[in-house]
């Protein structure tokens, strides 16, 4: 009896360029949106990449915005190949991990779930956006640095500086002198025309009034002058949410899980091995 052919080893590499990353990012370019601009832009955030190969073909890829606190990481490929990396690349001992359903079990070996959101990824274009203004919204920048951080919480205070407002794209809307609402751009990159938008919140207090509708509208508008692709991500269960971005042009894209995620000790990651021989 002849024996089946193994596959040829997998090999990780943190050292790839980053034209081979982004050459497989590419192939779903929309859900990889958030590690395009990463990879495009590494010294804005401190951005690391793991390469996976079999047989010298890119298998896999695994991003680290190590210049985070929270670690985002998005991670896509084959299973044993994303496996791999997690294995032998990723050293992170906490990330807050993205990554189709898929990798899922590969990467819960070595890595274990706090917590587990079902997303979905929706994005929207030039032809398919529908804007929806009902407020006079305005451009925010570094001189509502203190206004930005009351709204979101004193908590974000190190993630919003200067320099995040000048690179990115916030709008809001004011009622008086405090910030009722506001929605802005995550990353974005001009190399691969892509930007993500998020941080839509509005003031407890200000809700059901479309202002998180006329907030979001005008940042997709704005990216969608400098960018072919704009994407968002929305809790699966968020069906309100989701009705508002279809009714702006939104499409679904793809659903992707998401949460933080903490190293398993080494006992912890042979103890699942010995478990799955059983």
């Amino acid at each position: 009896m002849t024996a089946a052919p193994s596959l040829p080893e997998i090999k990780v590499d943190a050292h790839a360029a980053a034209a081979d990353a982004r050459e497989f990012l590419e192939r779903d370019r929309l859900m990889a949106a958030y590690a395009l601009a990463d990879i495009d832009q590494p010294d804005v955030e401190g951005s690391r990449w793991w390469v996976a190969r079999r047989d010298g073909d890119v298998a896999a890829v695994a991003l680290v915005v190590v210049g985070l606190p929270f670690r985002p990481c998005f991670a896509t490929g084959t299973p044993d190949a994303l496996g791999a990396i997690f294995r032998e690349g990723i050293r992170e001992p906490r990330i807050l991990l993205a990554t189709p359903p898929r990798g899922r079990l590969a990467i819960e070996a070595i890595y274990r779930f706090e917590r587990l959101d079902h997303m979905r990824r929706m994005a929207v274009s030039v032809d398919t956006f529908r804007p929806r203004i009902t407020h006079p919204v305005t451009r925010l920048g570094p001189e509502d640095l203190d206004a930005v951080i009351d709204l979101y919480g004193h908590a974000s205070r190190t993630y919003f500086t200067p320099d995040r407002m000048r690179r990115e794209l916030y709008f809001g809307i004011y009622q008086g002198s405090a910030l009722a609402a506001a929605a802005g751009t995550h990353v974005r990159s001009a190399r691969s025309g892509i930007a993500a938008v998020g941080n839509v919140l509005t003031r407890l207090a200000y809700r059901d009034r479309g202002m998180a509708t006329s907030c979001t509208s005008a940042v997709t508008a704005a990216a969608l002058e400098e960018h072919r692709d704009v994407v968002l991500n929305v809790r699966q269960e968020n069906a309100p949410a989701i009705s508002v971005y279809e009714r702006l042009g939104f499409v679904v894209h793809a659903p992707f899980i998401e949460g933080p995620a903490v190293r398993r000790a080494p006992w912890e990651r042979l103890f699942g091995s010995l478990k799955e021989k059983k």
